[in-house]
């Protein structure tokens, strides 16, 4: 079974993260995580890789900026099964 340590000491499996990306609503926003948006805004363009990528939303804001190719990685299979593509 994998485990992700999170801050404060929470452990979560990825089933518990599986269970909570297959609702039908998004967990996260459309747009992208403000500090990704913040520091990535003025990059120049080129490969990017977005780990933790849950739904999607920040792959899919570098591609939009012009990033070829997003690479994305998560660990719950749900996540990855729902981008928001």
């Amino acid at each position: 079974m994998c485990h992700f340590r999170l801050r404060h000491s929470w452990l979560v499996d990825s089933h518990a993260w599986d269970e909570r990306y297959s609702g039908k609503e998004l967990v996260w926003s459309l747009g992208p995580n403000m500090f990704v948006e913040q520091y990535c805004a003025d990059l120049p363009v080129g490969t990017a890789v977005d780990l933790a990528a849950g739904e999607g939303r920040n792959a899919l804001w570098l591609a939009e900026m012009a990033h070829r190719p997003v690479t994305t990685e998560d660990g719950p299979r749900t996540a990855i099964d729902t981008l928001v593509w």
